[in-house]
């Protein structure tokens, strides 16, 4: 409302999903993260590591989010080594004819896509029936460049909420975009993995959805087993 510029008027700030909660199970996993200060070698080999432990365990396909193409690669390079399910990855500038056959191999291949958060697999095309596990593999905050953080100074000069609009709130609904991409339908079940440390802090956590019910755990292996054993 207040960055449309709408006047005051009643409204309502959440509603409950329409589909079943016992289909879908959140994970945070907090062992890994993407934070530009602590990106290196190790840390993408640690998110590859994560990353494969979990989809290996998926008994069907899957979808990895990375915040940018640059961390999708850096990962790419040792997510294979780790994991035997086939790897396709989104490109950049991909027709439609391309996207068109990326989601029928991974459809019919029982592969996992590696894709970025803001791009047309994270954000645009519609997969329902198809992924079994989604893994948003970082927060996708924007870069603190200057758009950036004009606009942040504009929100906190107008609003007083500079970082929640112009930096927090953006990043958290590619998330939940990047998230809706598993769930699309009241028969479709399957798991949702936040894989980085500062899902849990509390300034990010809160701007969770309330339904989702997320679990913090770094005995993903046993969460994900008991869920499919429900089907």
């Amino acid at each position: 409302r207040d960055v449309l510029g709408l006047p005051e008027t009643s409204e309502m700030a959440e509603f409950a999903s329409p589909f079943p909660s016992h289909n879908r199970r959140v994970l945070i996993v907090p062992k890994t993260t993407t934070k530009f200060s602590e990106r290196s070698a190790d840390q993408y080999v640690a998110i590859a590591q994560y990353c494969a432990g979990i989809v290996s365990l998926i008994p069907g396909p899957c979808a990895i989010f990375f915040p940018s193409y640059g961390i999708r690669n850096e990962v790419s390079r040792y997510i294979s080594s780790f994991c035997q399910k086939n790897f396709l990855l989104e490109q950049q500038g991909m027709s439609l004819e391309e996207k068109k056959a990326v989601l029928d191999a991974v459809r019919n291949t029982d592969s996992v896509l590696l894709a970025v958060s803001s791009g047309s697999f994270g954000e645009g095309i519609d997969m329902p029936g198809v992924l079994k596990c989604v893994i948003v593999a970082g927060l996708p905050l924007k870069r603190p460049d200057l758009e950036t953080k004009a606009l942040i100074e504009l929100y906190q000069r107008k609003f007083g909420k500079g970082w929640e609009y112009g930096y927090t709130l953006p990043a958290f609904s590619k998330v939940l975009q990047n998230a809706g991409r598993c769930i699309r339908s009241e028969q479709d079940r399957g798991v949702i993995v936040l894989l980085d440390e500062r899902f849990t802090w509390p300034a990010y956590k809160a701007c969770l959805p309330k339904d989702w019910t997320a679990v913090v755990t770094t005995n993903y292996a046993e969460e994900i087993k008991a869920f499919f054993k429900q089907a």
